[in-house]
């Protein structure tokens, strides 16, 4: 509690220091409602645009822990899908079991990626939201910004944004003719290639049409299999926007993602591999057999619809579409040569959003928005756990056959009131009701056939509750307390209900000397109760879910950016997390059993410290220009299950990236040199007993990778 209260002190004194600042010359006033930024000065920093708040504002006058990383900073960093978040924001973790991507923030998340499972982050894109986590292996291209919003977003993203909300936006049509194309090299095989045309047809419709290509040989040799964790990925997206006048605009989007190659792959640490001191001998991570061929086939198809009209004193907007995507993959599921394990996973997915929202216009004292939302997917899913057996077909010891539907329904509201010139007060809710039933039949390592018909149905009501003080037009003070949960299912043996959080949080957004340095502060304490927490069955590869008593979170963020001249530039961020069980017992037992009592324990994916930071100098050489940046990120231990022991565990690691940026003055083209994971760290994106494999089950993030990327912009 005590880093809480120092947090709280620090914004505290931010807020006095404040007022002694001068504040930096805006157009707009502390009362005023956003508009578009200036530009940015020479050496100035600019303002960003986002959404974040289902309204246009700018990211220092928006009262959200939120980081933002732009198109460019994405291709800098190699973000070519959500996996590479995490460069981006040291809050953020990422997790890859198999093919599912499994996203936490700030402690927060959910390890329940089967068929029945929600997240805790929601993951959208252009106000499309994605619930299954192998979905979020497509290609981030042709992207505008990614918003990255910390802590529960209950009232206006609804449920199972109980961690955040991840809103990728990408580049809309213009009413003006341009080429943007690039493509990157590097070792691996590598080749990035990416292009988007716009071109306006007519006065009033605009079209924009976007391609990739994205490969790269596997970063694994598991000879006699082919090499795992490769890529392949193919995407192409087309925007129609047509804007008959100034009042109304309707943007069709059509989107074709494919992945191919034998994806993700895991290394089996047998038991002998465990050392004295708990920690898992990994042995290289470059080259290990494996004598199931794995593969992975994940194919995307997407129609999205936006429809806006201003009517003056507010604008109405339907945002909505339909995804359909199928997943057939299998792997090596013991990791080895020792084992014949494999897991082959078949799933037919149907996904729609709807939303209908109307968001107040103006500066007036009084602001408002509300709207209704739904949610339906249906998964057929076919799934075996198998014995491969040489020269027969593989003996199937699981078979799990099930149609998977959840329908959410819900309505939100939320209101600001500026109470004097500087201060406003917010409040907001949010009424869901969730639907989720799962048909089919299982066969357990027996002849038994299990006849299942679950059903889960449950409501519940999400709140938000803030003060803004707007203390200067370049200073921001804020309080909020947010009530967000994720809803309740079902395993084979029975329900589990929602888990609820409620996160108390104050920040302060500051832009200090002119505008050159910006200074961001946040502190939060989360109440969690009845978490999901999904256990592995070791010794059958089984897992159940449910609810665990209590959790603790809490703890500080600074983030801050300084333009030092025209040409230097340094960023740094800080988090600490203090997040632990208080109330966990795997056994209904009054006093609960040692052996069962969790208490005190870490959430998964917790690390105590994150840090990021980067510095940049551009180099000005006649007519054209080079730039030279370094960035690093650093975060100590954290584990990757309840247990907290030092086999399922991420030692404390650094990351470091250098970019070398070659561009003319007044030309269309740019040259960057790279290398990424500088020290080569081994990092995990997952450790995991299995005892039916006689051992551990780990995964690796990339390598250190190196290249060139090209760009054009005409």
């Amino acid at each position: 509690m005590r880093q809480f209260v120092l947090v709280a002190s620090t914004c505290a004194s931010v807020a006095a220091l404040a007022c002694a600042v001068p504040a930096t010359a805006q157009s707009q006033g502390a009362s005023s409602g956003p508009k578009a930024p200036d530009a940015a000065a020479d050496g100035q920093l600019a303002d960003i645009v986002v959404t974040a708040e289902k309204r246009p504002s700018t990211q220092q006058r928006t009262p959200i822990a939120i980081t933002v990383a732009s198109g460019a900073e994405l291709a800098a960093n190699g973000a070519t899908d959500v996996n590479q978040l995490a460069n981006l924001a040291p809050t953020v973790q990422i997790a890859q079991n198999n093919a599912n991507t499994l996203i936490t923030i700030r402690g927060v998340s959910s390890r329940d990626y089967t068929e029945t499972g929600d997240p805790a982050v929601a993951v959208s894109i252009d106000n499309f939201y994605l619930q299954r986590a192998f979905a979020l292996n497509a290609a981030l291209f042709d992207v505008d910004r990614v918003e990255v919003l910390r802590g529960p977003q209950g009232t206006l993203y609804g449920r199972n944004a109980t961690a955040g909300a991840v809103n990728i936006t990408t580049n809309k049509p213009t009413d003006k003719y341009s080429l943007d194309a690039s493509t990157e090299i590097g070792n691996y095989g590598t080749i990035n290639a990416e292009a988007a045309v716009n071109a306006p047809l007519t006065s009033t419709l605009s079209l924009r049409i976007a391609g990739a290509r994205k490969v790269h040989d596997g970063y694994r040799n598991n000879a006699p299999s082919t090499r795992g964790d490769d890529g392949d990925t193919t995407g192409l997206r087309a925007h129609l926007l047509w804007t008959p006048d100034s009042r109304f605009s309707a943007l069709l989007t059509g989107e074709y993602v494919k992945v191919d190659g034998v994806g993700a792959v895991i290394k089996g640490i047998p038991y002998a591999g465990v050392q004295p001191d708990g920690t898992l001998n990994i042995g290289s991570t470059r080259t290990f057999p494996l004598n199931n061929q794995g593969y992975t086939h994940i194919l995307a198809k997407a129609v999205r619809g936006a429809l806006t009209y201003d009517l003056g004193f507010a604008t109405v907007s339907y945002f909505g579409g339909y995804q359909k995507s199928t997943l057939h993959r299998d792997n090596d599921q013991d990791g080895g040569m020792a084992g014949n394990f494999g897991f082959q996973q078949n799933e037919d997915v149907s996904d729609q959003n709807h939303e209908l929202r109307i968001v107040s216009n103006g500066s007036s004292k009084f602001s408002w928005q509300g709207g209704l939302y739904y949610f339906k997917e249906v998964d057929d899913l076919l799934t075996y756990f198998q014995v491969h057996i040489p020269n027969s077909l593989p003996l199937n010891f699981y078979t799990f056959n099930y149609k998977v539907k959840s329908e959410s329904k819900a309505a939100f509201a939320q209101i600001g009131y500026q109470l004097t010139d500087t201060l406003k007060a917010e409040g907001g809710i949010r009424y869901t009701d969730d639907k989720k039933s799962q048909i089919g039949y299982n066969i357990l390592g027996t002849p038994t056939v299990n006849q299942l018909n679950n059903r889960y149905s449950g409501d519940k009501v999400t709140w938000h509750a803030g003060l803004n003080w707007q203390l200067t037009p370049t200073n921001l003070l804020y309080a909020k307390v947010d009530r967000g949960y994720k809803a309740g299912g079902y395993t084979t043996t029975g329900q589990f209900g929602p888990e609820n959080i409620t996160a108390y949080e104050v920040g302060a957004k500051n832009r200090f000397l002119q505008n050159t340095l910006q200074l961001n502060l946040s502190g939060f304490y989360y109440d969690y109760s009845d978490l999901q927490v999904q256990q592995n069955d070791p010794a059958t590869a089984l897992s159940n879910i449910y609810n665990a008593g209590k959790a603790r979170l809490f703890g500080g963020e600074i983030e801050t950016v300084w333009s030092a001249t025209p040409d230097d530039k340094i960023n740094l961020n800080i988090a600490y997390l203090n997040a632990k069980y208080t109330s966990f017992c795997t056994v209904t037992a009054v006093p609960c059993p040692a052996a069962n009592d969790f208490s005190g324990h870490r959430l998964v994916q917790a690390p105590e410290w994150s840090l990021g930071g980067g510095i940049e100098h551009v180099f000005h050489l006649g007519a054209a220009s080079l730039t030279a940046r370094a960035q690093s990120r650093y975060q100590t231990r954290s584990y990757f299950t309840i247990l907290n022991r030092p086999s399922e565990q991420q030692k404390a690691y650094s990351k470091t990236d250098l970019l070398l940026t070659y561009a003319p003055d007044k030309g269309p083209w740019s040259l960057t040199l790279f290398v990424r994971n500088l020290e080569n760290s081994t990092i995990l994106t997952d450790s995991e007993e299995a005892g039916y494999a006689g051992g551990y089950l780990v995964q690796f993030a990339p390598p250190r990778t190196y290249g060139a990327r090209l760009a054009f912009s005409f």
